[in-house]
């Protein structure tokens, strides 16, 4: 689990985490006000994942749980 900040109209970032696996199940949610930003998907890869959103309007907090299947 952890926190990441996205930038002012940005809509993706890559967190990296050696745990991660293609297998991973990964759980996004934005933990700050924004009147535009939304997780709109969550991609796990191989020590990373992706998560991509609706463009927010001021730096915003996405908070994230990761789940290993294998």
């Amino acid at each position: 689990s952890g926190r990441v900040n996205i930038a002012a109209l940005g809509t993706s970032v890559v967190v990296t985490n050696s745990l991660v696996t293609a297998a991973s199940h990964v759980v996004a949610w934005m933990s700050s006000a924004d009147a535009t930003g939304r997780v709109i998907h969550v991609v796990p890869g191989a020590g990373s994942f992706t998560i991509t959103t609706v463009g927010t309007t001021a730096q915003a907090s996405f908070d994230f749980l990761v789940i290993n299947a294998d």
